[in-house]
């Protein structure tokens, strides 16, 4: 167009012109509309209730190291072990902001005595541990609000979950705050090892980024409701990422506010994996759900008539995967919760309501007998002088069953239980709560200590 026939132009159409100037003077306002996606939105909304959190611990480091780990446990009373501080940085989210309650991974502030919280408005925060569970990698802080409420996140069900749906995932990877990433549900009910036979099951998998730094931010749906907590437990992933299911987080967190510590559900079920071959021989058409094996006396189970040789398909109308399945959805129950299972029976589908109890302590005693093949019980004062440890630094070995496999690895009474797991043990329920924790996983690792001498020894199912 030449001007010279501009005026012409703007003669005949004058809402031509209106419109080209309103461009001129408001571009970003006319297209900005058009790259408000729901991502955008979804961030512009959770974002401010993410926080970078930075945990500060100090750590003991050996002096001597030969390779071997008899050798090193026998020369460390020799070599004085250094001490250095170790920062761990992760991410985390606000769930009440009036009480300034912050959901992360255990494994962020665990050992941390200095754990500080930075807001997305750059304010800092001194906070305190509330509570936490190794088990299922989630913690609870807290900080005190200054001013009005913190920024807070909506929790979702993480039941709705559809394979390929798309998720945002929030954190701050590698101390980079407040990076945003972007996949869709992968799978779900994954099962990742976390150590040496040790698993965590019942998790989300996503395409979505998922970092050192991400652990403990949120994965969110397009509705901006939380569907999960990110978790960087599978180091060697690579374009995976892992996710704790947003229901076993509101379980966990709800027990942590409460009691301090996560009290394991029962139904009193030994369960077996559906085999084809199993398949075949009940008419499943594919090989989903769990058969019971066993009862346990006087369980939830037993009183809703459950019976040995039933296979269950479902819980609360949602179909059971496996073992695993099973075990991470009944972490998600609550005590006192009813659950609707599906059964298959002789051939015929029934449903039988079952009332969800959390694990009698009582009951953990013969657990750690039938297990392990042993008694324990706190140290004597003749055994803490004699390894000069104070009281609730190991537990001590008071019977041993006959024909066990604690017998025949030498095992007496009078050595002292260090370590279940990856957990020290100091106290009698503590331990037994840790046993009733692992007691679906199919192996256990216990450290005995006799002198100065150490020796991890695994128990199977």
């Amino acid at each position: 167009m030449r001007m010279r026939n501009l005026p012409r132009v703007i003669s005949t159409a004058p809402w031509l012109v209106c419109l080209f100037l309103a461009a001129l003077a408001l571009p970003g306002q006319a297209l900005g509309q058009n790259r408000v996606t729901p991502v955008v939105s979804v961030v512009r909304a959770a974002g401010p209730a993410v926080v970078n959190i930075s945990s500060t611990a100090r750590v003991r480091t050996r002096t001597f190291s030969s390779g071997d780990d008899m050798l090193d446990r026998f020369f460390q009373e020799f070599f004085q072990p250094l001490e250095r501080e170790q920062t761990n940085l992760g991410s985390g989210v606000v769930i009440d902001g009036k009480k300034g309650l912050i959901v992360t991974n255990s494994h962020v502030v665990d050992g941390g005595s200095d754990i500080r919280v930075q807001l997305a408005d750059r304010r800092v925060f001194k906070a305190k541990l509330v509570g936490s569970d190794p088990s299922s990698d989630l913690a609870v802080l807290q900080i005190t609000p200054r001013g009005s409420p913190l920024p807070q996140v909506k929790l979702g069900d993480s039941r709705s979950l559809m394979i390929g749906e798309s998720l945002i995932a929030i954190g701050n990877p590698f101390g980079l705050q407040h990076t945003v990433t972007t996949g869709v549900v992968s799978a779900l009910n994954r099962r990742v090892p976390v150590g040496r036979g040790e698993w965590m099951g019942g998790l989300i998998q996503t395409d979505a980024s998922i970092n050192p730094g991400n652990s403990g931010g949120p994965l969110l749906n397009l509705d901006g409701e939380v569907m999960g907590i990110n978790t960087a437990i599978f180091q060697r992933a690579q374009g995976i990422g892992f996710a704790i299911p947003v229901n076993r987080v509101r379980r966990v967190v709800d027990d942590l506010l409460t009691h301090g510590k996560v009290i394991p559900t029962w139904l009193g079920l030994e369960l077996q994996d559906i085999t084809p071959r199993l398949a075949s021989h009940f008419g499943l058409e594919a090989p989903s759900g769990v058969v019971v094996v066993q009862v346990e006396k006087d369980s939830p189970a037993a009183a809703a008539g459950i019976q040995r040789g039933m296979v269950v398909l479902a819980l609360d109308g949602v179909s059971l995967e496996d073992t695993a399945d099973y075990q991470s959805r009944l972490g998600a129950l609550a005590p006192g919760q009813k659950v609707k299972m599906w059964l298959l029976r002789q051939g015929k589908r029934e449903s039988r309501d079952v009332v969800v109890e959390a694990y009698p302590l009582a009951r953990a005693k013969e657990l750690v007998w039938q297990r392990l093949g042993l008694e324990i019980g706190p140290m004597d004062a003749s055994a803490e002088q004699r390894n000069r440890l104070a009281r609730g630094q190991a537990l001590m070995v008071t019977k041993v069953r006959p024909d066990s496999k604690a017998q025949r690895s030498g095992l007496m009474p009078g050595d002292l239980v260090r370590r279940l797991g990856r957990e020290p043990v100091g106290d009698v329920d503590e331990f037994y709560l840790e046993m009733v924790r692992s007691r679906h996983q199919p192996k256990v690792s216990v450290l005995f200590q006799r002198g100065r001498a150490q020796q991890s020894i695994t128990f199977g199912r």
